[in-house]
């Protein structure tokens, strides 16, 4: 039974130092039964922050760099008994009291995969890709397209806003409406930063994919669906997202990183990804003279 189960936090960092020593000092006071910070060979003074905060947080850290969703797998090693585990970003600032009771709770339905909380950008805005739909359809990257004007192109823009949010209703029904107030859902898929997942469930489905640098939750998301869990979205644990940069993006590549990741998403397996993703990032870094780093994270 979930009521029974310890909830644990679990931090992927690389070189984050400054904002994970501000994470960590709001987590080690809401009742999380351990915290393990999943480092990712950093080279910054991430350990030592970590030293600092006492025996109750772990320092899981790896002699190679093997991004988002390879780091949060070392939780699997790090942690061999069942219990909850709280994803937790970074560079994210928790804006919800109790979560670890609170996580205990959303977990106590039965055939959860996955429960992703609500994330805000630094400008108080809901993420407009807090979650999403079937990842296998050209009408499902169609809609990612539609996502991303919505949130972007009309933002300011009251008429606008208003007439393309009627027209493109339908359209957008599975994606965030971020005019209108988060609810409690079931979807497809939810973003990494800010989830829960039991780890009996993370192993059986394989783990996060290793080889996707962006939302590697998506191959794992499918394979729940397949077994006929449910995978929900709930607004009541909530973060900020911070978006620290250890890429050293210039403003055009990260404006490239921004705008591909999210069509990226939306490509059915890895080779549909990465083919993607290197069309997408290498015609535009052309257009404006900017090559993308491919250091991991």
């Amino acid at each position: 039974m979930s009521k029974n189960l310890p909830i644990i936090a679990a931090i992927p960092n690389y070189n984050m130092a400054e904002s994970l020593s501000r994470l960590l000092t709001q987590l080690v006071g809401e009742g999380y039964d351990a915290i393990y910070v999943l480092d990712d060979a950093s080279t910054d003074d991430s350990r030592a922050v970590v030293t600092a905060f006492g025996p109750n947080v772990h320092w899981i850290g790896g002699d190679a760099n093997l991004g988002a969703g390879g780091n949060r797998n070392r939780i699997l090693a790090a942690h061999p008994d069942d219990c909850i585990i709280h994803f937790l970003d970074a560079d994210v600032r928790l804006e919800t009291t109790a979560p670890a009771a609170k996580a205990r709770a959303l977990m106590a339905e039965p055939n959860l995969a996955f429960v992703g909380g609500l994330v805000f950008s630094e400008d108080g805005k809901q993420s407009i890709w807090s979650y999403g739909p079937n990842s296998v359809t050209l009408y499902s990257l169609l809609t990612a397209a539609i996502q991303q004007l919505f949130a972007t192109v009309q933002a300011p823009k009251p008429y606008w806003r208003n007439w393309i949010r009627r027209v493109t209703k339908s359209a957008r029904s599975e994606w965030p409406d971020v005019a209108t107030p988060p609810e409690r859902r079931s979807t497809y898929w939810v973003l990494e930063g800010n989830l829960l997942v039991k780890r009996s469930v993370l192993e059986k489905l394989g783990g996060f994919d290793a080889d996707i640098h962006e939302y590697d939750i998506i191959p794992p998301a499918r394979k729940a669906q397949e077994l006929g869990l449910v995978t929900v979205f709930d607004p009541t644990i909530a973060v900020t997202h911070l978006a620290v940069d250890v890429r050293h993006y210039t403003v055009p590549s990260r404006s490239i990183k921004n705008s591909t990741s999210s069509l990226n998403v939306m490509v059915a397996g890895k080779r549909g990804y990465y083919q993607m993703a290197a069309l997408n990032q290498n015609i535009l870094a052309k257009r404006f003279g900017c090559p993308l780093q491919q250091e991991r994270r």
